[in-house]
């Protein structure tokens, strides 16, 4: 077994690379069983919602893409809005607001009001159900025992726990789960339990994934909004279902690509691919450059005017796991709460999503909220086929940033021929709209290419991670799988 920020060998099993150590462990834990990559992937999504918890876990939603048994399939889990919700419902603020429109009270962004149906343990529960070979107890199994038995909280989510301090005070239950006895925010190398969320997570493991939705958790939850005036009803939860959906595809430098299909904006890292195909100029820098742009007015075709953008208010506060194992079996999930509605279900630990924020709290776009519907996202877990299967299984974080990250990477390994922790660790550019943010590396080598382009330059310092943080599990083709996790946001892969 090996654990890095990214590994390589020949598995007895298979290979994880997720977000955070412990998440990684987790999914090994599986393959060690006996488990296929479902498995595997599904307990290390479990894991990284004890340890980075604002980012992801039972109160959020997603994406997956899988391949096993010769099928491919992607897995629609995001959040969906409670049938009540209606724009008319959220006061805005006039004129545009940058990108979006501005809701007062932020009732779409923090409190009740904020919250989508949340899809996550269905979809965890239906990957293992149709692809998986454990029964749900023995995948939670390593998720409980991190939650009972304690972790240490890592930089990337004391980091988050700063950043959204405002948040974690909304409520006095979700100060008394995320902060200190003394109101302070935990910083990293801080020992954390999470009784409540192993409670929770234990009551899964006995009655199943659907207690969330029909049973004493769907209860609480149902109880603590109706109390607070959110939207979200006992039998919003009781309708939610995960669906499974065909994939889009396309090809690129002799792979076949599929991605997530609508409400996902898949779509675009293959108009990206495409238009990097197509382009034949030296410079290659310049030419990922042009393809981001192609990309993006494709976007806007798609959605109309920018001031309704559907991802103007998705976070990059997003996790992204991916799994392979011997038989060929892949898969790679993105889920995320989005930046997190600030409110915990008391006595469960469950932080709940803000994903209400993802629709257009405005009539006439094709995102306006309306009750029951799935909102469009940037997360667009990536598998890519050469002649002998799978060869790879990525994904990432980091909103609009996502397909701009995953272009790269990609391109980077299958036509400039880097091994991928080469190109996950290398420099990034993003460009949309009239901006290119680069990072501080590669402000040199981008500057010219900001002039041609007309595009305005920002300098990112380091390896930001809000030019997305990607994971990946690369086969090299030699029955070797390297499994990287991305140093911007101290993610890790391993190799069993």
């Amino acid at each position: 077994m090996s654990i890095a920020s990214w590994a390589e060998g020949q598995p007895r099993h298979g290979a994880v690379a997720a977000g955070n150590p412990d998440a990684v462990n987790a999914g090994l834990a599986l393959l060690a069983d006996g488990g296929n990559a479902i498995d595997a992937i599904v307990a290390a999504a479990f894991a990284m919602g004890v340890v980075e918890p604002l980012d992801c876990g039972l109160g959020g939603g997603g994406f997956a893409t899988v391949h096993a048994g010769g099928v491919t399939e992607c897995l629609d889990f995001i959040g969906a809005a409670p049938l009540t919700a209606r724009y008319q419902l959220y006061q805005t603020h006039s004129p545009v607001d940058g990108y979006r429109i501005s809701v007062r009270g932020r009732a779409n962004e923090l409190g009740h009001r904020s919250v989508a149906v949340p899809g996550a343990a269905a979809g965890l529960d239906a990957l293992l159900a149709r692809f998986g070979t454990r029964p749900l107890s023995a995948v939670l199994a390593p998720a409980i025992a991190l939650a009972e038995d304690g972790y240490t909280i890592a930089r990337k989510p004391a980091l988050r726990l700063a950043r959204t301090e405002e948040s974690l005070r909304l409520t006095a239950e979700t100060a008394r789960v995320f902060l200190n006895p003394d109101g302070s925010v935990p910083t990293a190398g801080t020992p954390a339990r999470s009784p409540d969320y192993a409670a929770s997570l234990r009551q899964l493991a006995a009655a199943g994934a659907g207690d969330f939705y029909h049973g004493d958790l769907a209860a609480q939850i149902a109880a603590d909004m109706a109390a607070n005036g959110g939207f979200l009803t006992r039998h919003d939860l009781a309708n939610y279902q995960a669906r499974w959906r065909q994939p889009a595809t396309g090809d690129f430098a002799g792979r076949r690509f599929a991605t997530m299909a609508p409400p996902s904006a898949g779509q675009l890292v293959l108009a990206g691919l495409a238009a990097l195909a197509g382009d034949d100029g030296a410079d290659r820098l310049l030419a990922r450059a042009r393809a981001m742009l192609a990309m993006f007015e494709r976007r806007s075709a798609a959605f109309g005017d920018p001031a309704f953008v559907v991802s103007a208010g998705e976070s990059d506060e997003t996790t992204s796991l991916a799994a392979i194992d011997t038989a060929g079996n892949a898969a790679c999930i993105t889920y995320s709460l989005n930046i997190h509605s600030g409110v915990v279900t008391p006595g469960t630990g469950i932080l709940l999503n803000n994903q209400m924020l993802l629709f257009d709290p405005w009539p006439g776009s094709p995102n306006s909220v309306v009750g029951g519907k799935r909102p469009t996202s940037s997360m667009m877990p990536t598998l890519a086929f050469g002649a002998d299967g799978v060869e790879l299984a990525i994904g990432a974080s980091g909103s609009t940033r996502i397909p701009t990250a995953l272009m790269q990477v990609m391109d980077r390994v299958f036509v400039g021929g880097e091994s991928l922790d080469q190109a996950v660790g290398g420099g990034r550019i993003h460009a949309e709209a009239e901006r290119l943010l680069v990072d501080e590396d590669m402000a040199a080598a981008a500057a010219p290419i900001a002039a041609s382009l007309g595009l305005t330059t920002q300098v990112m310092a380091g390896r930001d991670p809000s030019l997305g943080a990607v994971q990946g599990i690369h086969s090299t083709g030699d029955g070797r799988l390297r499994a990287v996790g991305d140093p911007r946001a101290g993610a890790t892969g391993g190799v069993l």
